[in-house]
């Protein structure tokens, strides 16, 4: 039998959600240095103990925030069939990294246009979701590289073409992002090992 949570417990997640969205939309608009808890206090109709009773400090609550996008994209990412060639796999999670940063603009930019790097668990996770489909390639024998500076090379393109569509410096049908994500990944993989030929018996001996 299920238990419905208290109304008190209701109120204060309402209170939560309400501090996180006027903070994302701080961000969004005057980013880390302009923020002000006190302005967030106005647009989410609280008190500053109130939001150092949810979220600590004002560092706190922008890492909330931004933990918040990465999840968000973690889970946009595991979503879709993935390919049975490990290669393909990097092909569309590149594919997939570049459609979620041009569907959420806001989001993109505060998971990356922050004052100093500051990892958060999920944005940890997210970059280890990579390192896995990297190190699929590797296990198949097809990577050239470690599977550490692979990883950071093809986060780095995915990100760098990632920003210019945001910031509508190319358009997603633009062909250098194809011939961005296929350069890299002939940089980085070898072609799978075709099968040995197999030698057929032939009356009086055998022939290739």
């Amino acid at each position: 039998m299920s238990v419905l949570p208290s109304p008190r417990a209701l109120s204060s997640e309402a209170t939560r959600r309400a501090i996180l969205a006027a903070a994302e939309h701080l961000l969004a608009t005057v980013g880390e240095e302009g923020l002000s808890i006190r302005e967030v206090c106005t647009r989410a109709g609280v008190t500053p103990p109130t939001v150092y009773h949810h979220f600590g400090d004002k560092a706190a609550l922008v890492d909330r925030v931004v933990n918040d996008c990465f999840a968000a994209f973690d889970r946009a990412a595991a979503r879709g069939t993935v390919p049975s060639d490990p290669v393909e796999g990097l092909r569309a999670a590149f594919d997939r990294y570049l459609e979620y940063g041009v569907a959420h603009p806001t989001h993109y930019r505060l998971m990356f246009q922050r004052s100093g790097p500051r990892p958060t668990p999920a944005g940890i996770a997210s970059y280890d979701r990579l390192r896995r489909v990297v190190a699929a390639v590797a296990a198949a024998g097809r990577l050239r590289l470690p599977v550490e500076a692979a990883t950071a090379a093809y986060w780095a393109s995915m990100h760098g073409v990632t920003s210019l569509l945001v910031a509508g410096y190319l358009k997603p049908t633009s062909a250098a992002v194809a011939l961005v994500r296929d350069a890299l990944i002939d940089r980085l993989t070898e072609d799978a090992p075709r099968p040995p030929r197999r030698r057929h018996r032939a009356q009086g001996g055998t022939t290739p």
